[in-house]
This record gives structure tokens, C-alpha cells and sequence, in this order.
């Protein structure tokens, strides 16, 4: 056994790349050392701004061998009656390049074949593996590619150097210009240029004496400690986000900590400002005092050991005023502007040519949200309509214009400042939300409608002028927002017919041109968020034949699906569920065809299994359908349940397919309407038994 290293050293790759590079290259790999029979062990994936590496224990030297059988004509054919090889035989051997006498017997589908088994022998991994890394280079996963000089080839950024090791030995390839070696390059500025790597256990160790921290675990316990050192300097917490703390993670390769400050004027900024101009601009790390607010320092990291700390530390502090100065100016200027003096100026910003300005869309909500309010008996219908025209105007302040990642949250700053109140302040922030799989959502039902109606708008109006998401290509976010809807409409059990909201959205806008028609539109955007439901169901750890049972229904009422989907999820015995299942499956089948279900005439029964099931239908049926229009799932499912005994006895006896046509047509109108009332329930014929 062997230990394997790959090193990719590269330019700077982006920071958001690098885990899914991880991911993607552990993948390939995984698939590619079993595709090619080579044994491994564990893999350890590593990535910094400037390489991915790869350390995999345990690489067998050989290929495992693999003995195949190639079958030939059956043996009666092979030899004669007097046991000599036919011309069948003779050229079966001969095409396989083999003798005669090394032909051999097998049996298959109860016939004896001869066959010739071959012994493919293993190739040294040495001489496999080159072929292989070539193969999962390019095919490392990136959001977006790059070509250099005149290669075809394509990569995150341009490759510099590789390192390839076996052992002591160095797996020699080349691709895009590059060949590999023994050779990587260190630290910019602490260290010398390259440095040799002798075999895949010094990798790490190597890179550390050259400032170079590999190992991501090792990174971010400098990166936590330097922030806890911090902290006990100022008497303060750090604002400790994972997404910022993952970014500068990927954006150095030997974290140094720095604490820079900036002058308490600018503490008078809102802190959501203060903290995004830091964090996201600036990959600074805020600060909190003891008593919650922020403190006027803030925390950073340079990917070296400067000369001079002080002079860095400065330089941050330049950069970072500049920033605070604009926000401060673009602060008190949005201020003097009445939040509802810019509605009409929402006219001058474009939502997407096909569908108009921001202004008719904010329109178009107006219709919308009317109606969400009184299917969902929200009656300030005078918040509403605040919110609503001042539900984008924060895209025109100066504030959001510099810092886009503010939209909402300004909405929000300002509607406080000028007195809109709690409610209309936090719902016009709540309207983005959920904004990711993960995200939160509205807590204020006024937040709720406010984001299922901007939502929904987007879905509909895309979708009717053709516009709809296509494999990776989600410009417009779709699939994000339809889940968003499905997200808020299950965690607060809304009930809202999906055909309704679709049309009043369609109806709002009428202004939009070339359209397809509202079913069309209707049709193709249920499929789409049916499908959304079905994903995002699974993902939940929900059963997926469950699911598929209930999709139709989720089609009509995402909620109602949902709780139909529980109470499946739910039976305190699935396996008499199930039992009942296997019965339903039977009814289901025979009766698949029969489109139309006639009249049931009890005369003509002649079997007692059949009268009794009859006898069950009639007496269950109302109550059934009772149940399921309550939304007593649970017990509209213990009553199909109860019919599991009287459907497989008559199963066991009676005959359905009668030669006299009206006792069989009356049998199958018996099954046919049973089938029907289980399908009141959702499609019980999509659950799997195993």
C-alpha cells in the first residue's frame, strides 16, 4: 500500500469556489479509484486561495485483477455426439484466442454453455493513476471557468504547478501546459520560492515550516484564536458569522490578527450598516461591547507577517473611514426623503423588460396582497397598503444604491424613523425572507403576505412570457422564491388555493404583453412548484412514495398536501398500512382501465365476501368523505384501514372476471367506486410495498 498526494496550485481562487471544488474533486476521485480497481483508504481533501490538495491513505500498488467469462453456444451445439468440438466451438476459441481444451462449462437459464474465462491482470497504480488525474482535473465542479493564454483547457483560475506523489515516486502527467512534479511553491513573502516534497506525509508539515497552513482545521483554530485574543484585549465579543469566518478562511493561507479601530462618531450609523460595510466589504470582523452594542473597533486578518503591524493596521483604519463616511452622508441624506415620496420614482427602474418597471409590479401587489389578506383574514387592510407602496422605494436611496445587500433591512431602518410603526417596518424587511434553504421566515403575517405575494407575482409573470428555469440556469432565482412559498405556507398552516392565487396574480397583470394564456401559465407553474414541494419534501427525510401520493393534492393546497403527507407518516402501525396497501394495489390494478363507474346493483352479489365489502363501502363512505373534508386525516386514513380484512377475503374468493358480464361489470363497479373514495385521499397507488 501506497500513500497518493495531488496538489493543483493555482492563481487566487474566490473564496465561495473553494468548498464545492472540495467536494466535487472528493467525488471524482472516489468514483475514479473504484472505477479503475485501485484500493484506497481514507481521503483527505484541503483547500486554500491558491491550491487544492488531495492526500489518500492506503492506494493499492496494482489494480485488483477481475476475471471475466465470455459465453459461448450452448454444449449441445459445441460438441457432437461423440464428444468432438463442432465448428461452433473451434471459432467461439478461436475468436477468444484461446484452445479448445481450455474451453469450459457453465450453466444460465437452465442451459449449459461453454465459456472462456480470462484473468485480466492488475496494471501498477503508478501507471493507471496519470490517465486518471487528467481525466478529473477538468471536470472539477466551479460556478464559472476561465481560459488562459492559448489553451482550450478551462479551470477556476490559471494552473501553475502540480505536485503528484505515490510514495516517494512521482506520478508524471501534464495538463494544461503543466507537468507535474515534486515541486510546490510557498508563502509569497515568508518563505522561499519552492520547496521539494519528498513524499506525501511531509505534505503538511512541509508547508506549515514555510507558512503555508494546509490543513483548513488548522487554519481556523489560529483564525478563533487570534479573534479570542482579541477579545479579552478590548473586553468585547466578535460577531462571530460563519458564512464571514468561512470567507476568511478561504482567502488566506497563514492568518495573522489585526484589531483596527474607527472614530465613535460613526457608531451613530445604524449597526446593520455598520456591520455589512465591515463584513462584507471589508471581511472585517465587529465587535460587540459587554451590553450589546457595537464597540469602535473591529477585527481583521493579512495573509502574512507584516513588518510593521501598525502600518497595516493604519492603512485598514484609511480604507475603512472612507467607507464609514460614505455611509454616514448616504445615511442623512435618505433621511429628509419620505419613504412614499419615491413610489412614483419607482417608474425610472426596470424589473425585467418583458414585464415592466418596479413600479407595476408594486402594483400588481397591491391586487395581489387583497386578496391573500382576506383568504387569510387579515383585516388591516390600511397597514397593507403603507407597506405595500413602500415596499421597494429603499432601491432608490442612496444608502441600498451603494450597498445593495441592504435592500429591506433600509426599508425597515427608515419606516421606524418615520413613525410607519412595528408591523409595516418589520414586514417590508420579512418580504425578502426566506432568502436562502436554510433562511427564516416571516414572523408577521403581514410579512408572510407581503412575501408570498411578491413571490408569487415573480413566478407568475416569468411564467407567462415564457420565462422558466432550465437545468443550472436560474437567473431570476424561480426555484428559490417557489420554495419560499411552500416554506411559509407549511410553517403557518395557511390554507390557499394555488388555482386562485395563480389567477389573481395572471389577472394583476394584465398590462404584461404576449402572454400565454392563464391555463397555460397555470399548468406548466403548478408542475414547477409541485416539483419544488416534491424535492424539498424529500430532502426532509419524507418517504418518497408518500409524497408522490400526495403531490396532486399539494398541486391544489401545498398545506393540505403536507398535512395529508404527515398523517401517511404517521400510522401507529405502517405495517397494517402497508398489508392494506398490498389489497389496494390489487383493487387498483383491475379497475386502472375503467374510466367511468356505473351504478352498483346490489341483487346481483352472490358471493357473502362481496356483499360484505359492499356492506363496509356503504356504511364507511360518508363518514370517510366527512373526515376528509374536517381534515381528520389520521382518522379518515383508520377508516380505509378498516377495510383491509373484508378486500382480502374477497380477493381470496371471489372471481371478479365472471364469464356472466353483469355479475363481472358489477364486481368491478364495487372495486372501481372503492378505488375512487381511497383516491379522495391522494394517489395510494404511487406508495411502494416492499
Amino acid at each position: 500500500m501506497a500513500d497518493f498526494l495531488l496538489e493543483i496550485g493555482t492563481e487566487e481562487i474566490p473564496a465561495r469556489f473553494i468548498e464545492a471544488e472540495k467536494e466535487g474533486i472528493l467525488k471524482l476521485l472516489t468514483e475514479g479509484f473504484n472505477a479503475t480497481r485501485l484500493e484506497f483508504g481514507k481521503i483527505d481533501v484541503y483547500g486554500t486561495p491558491r491550491r487544492l490538495a488531495v492526500f489518500v491513505e492506503n492506494v493499492s500498488e496494482v489494480q485488483k485483477e477481475v476475471k471475466t467469462v465470455k459465453f459461448g453456444p450452448p454444449v449441445n451445439r459445441a460438441y457432437d455426439t461423440t464428444g468432438n468440438p463442432t465448428k461452433a466451438a473451434i471459432g467461439f476459441a478461436k475468436s477468444q484466442g484461446v484452445e479448445i481444451e481450455d474451453l469450459k462449462r457453465a450453466v444460465k437459464d437452465s442451459i449449459e454453455f461453454v465459456i472462456v474465462e480470462k484473468i485480466e491482470k492488475g496494471l501498477p497504480a503508478i501507471e493507471v493513476l496519470p490517465d486518471l488525474i487528467k481525466d478529473i482535473i477538468p471536470r472539477i465542479p466551479f460556478q464559472k471557468k476561465m481560459r488562459w493564454a492559448s489553451e482550450l483547457f478551462e479551470y477556476a483560475r490559471p494552473i501553475h504547478w502540480i505536485v503528484a506523489l505515490l510514495d516517494e515516486k512521482i506520478v508524471e502527467f501534464e495538463i494544461a501546459g503543466v507537468k507535474s512534479g515534486n515541486l510546490t511553491r510557498c508563502h509569497r513573502f515568508l518563505s522561499k520560492s519552492f520547496v521539494e516534497i519528498k513524499s506525501p506525509k511531509e505534505y503538511i508539515g512541509k508547508l506549515r515550516e514555510n507558512f503555508i497552513i494546509v490543513d483548513e482545521k488548522e487554519r481556523m483554530d489560529i483564525i478563533l484564536k487570534g479573534i479570542g485574543d482579541i477579545e479579552k484585549r478590548v473586553d468585547g465579543i466578535a460577531y462571530r458569522d460563519k458564512e464571514l469566518l468561512n470567507e476568511i478562511l478561504y482567502i488566506t493561507e497563514y492568518p495573522y490578527p489585526l484589531q483596527g479601530s474607527f472614530d465613535e462618531v460613526y457608531l451613530k450609523i445604524p449597526k446593520e450598516v455598520l456591520i455589512n460595510v465591515m463584513k462584507s466589504h471589508q471581511k472585517y470582523i465587529p465587535i460587540y461591547g459587554k451590553d450589546g452594542k457595537l464597540m469602535p473597533f473591529f477585527i481583521f486578518f493579512a495573509n502574512t507577517i507584516p513588518k510593521n503591524d501598525a502600518n497595516v493596521i493604519k492603512g485598514n483604519e484609511k480604507v475603512l473611514r472612507a467607507r464609514l463616511a460614505d455611509a454616514s452622508f448616504f445615511f442623512e441624506e435618505d433621511k429628509k426623503i419620505k419613504l412614499e415620496a419615491l413610489y412614483d420614482r419607482l417608474s425610472s427602474i426596470i424589473f425585467h423588460v418583458r414585464l415592466g418597471t418596479l413600479k407595476q409590479k408594486v402594483e400588481r401587489l397591491f391586487k395581489i396582497t387583497t386578496y391573500l389578506a382576506d383568504i387569510l383574514n387579515y383585516k388591516e387592510k390600511e397597514k397593507l397598503e403603507k407597506a405595500v407602496k413602500i415596499l421597494k422605494v429603499d432601491l432608490l436611496t442612496h444608502m441600498v444604491g451603494e450597498f445593495p445587500e441592504l435592500q429591506g433591512t433600509m426599508s425597515r431602518i427608515y419606516a421606524h424613523i418615520q413613525g410607519y410603526g412595528e408591523d409595516i417596518a418589520t414586514s417590508v424587511e420579512e418580504h425578502y425572507l426566506p432568502s436562502g434553504i436554510n433562511s427564516n421566515i416571516p414572523e408577521t403575517t403581514l410579512g408572510c403576505i407581503l412575501s408570498i405575494a411578491d413571490k408569487i407575482d415573480s413566478l407568475v409573470s416569468f411564467f407567462s412570457v415564457g420565462i422558466e428555469p432550465s437545468g443550472n440556469l436560474d437567473p431570476f432565482a424561480l426555484r428559490r422564491q417557489a420554495l419560499g412559498i411552500i416554506k411559509i405556507v407549511i410553517k403557518k398552516g395557511f390554507h390557499i388555493n394555488l388555482h386562485e392565487l395563480i389567477a389573481h396574480a395572471y389577472n394583476a397583470g394584465s398590462h404584461i404583453t404576449d402572454r400565454l394564456t392563464l391555463d397555460k401559465t397555470e399548468n406548466s407553474l403548478k408542475e414547477f412548484i409541485k416539483t419544488r414541494f416534491k424535492f424539498s419534501m424529500i430532502e426532509e427525510g419524507h418517504r418518497q412514495d408518500f409524497v408522490e401520493s400526495v403531490l396532486d393534492i399539494a398541486g391544489i393546497d401545498l398545506y393540505d398536501g403536507y398535512r395529508r403527507l404527515i398523517a401517511l407518516e404517521g400510522q401507529k402501525s405502517i405495517q397494517e398500512f402497508e398489508k392494506l396497501m398490498i389489497g389496494f394495489k390489487r383493487v387498483f390494478n383491475i379497475t386502472k382501465q375503467l374510466r367511468d363507474t356505473t351504478t352498483i346493483l346490489p341483487h346481483l352479489f352472490n358471493k357473502n365476501e362481496e356483499k360484505d365489502l359492499f356492506e363496509l363501502y356503504e356504511s364507511r363512505k360518508n363518514e370517510f368523505l366527512n373526515l376528509i373534508e374536517k381534515g381528520l386525516y389520521v382518522e379518515a386514513l383508520m377508516v380505509l384501514i378498516g377495510f383491509k380484512e373484508r378486500i382480502d377475503k374477497f380477493f381470496d374468493n371471489v372471481f371478479v372476471m365472471d364469464n356472466d358480464e353483469n355479475i363481472r361489470n358489477n364486481r368491478l363497479a364495487l372495486l372501481k367506486n372503492i378505488k375512487d373514495m381511497f383516491f379522495k385521499y391522494g394517489d395510494l397507488s404511487k406508495i411502494r410495498i416492499e
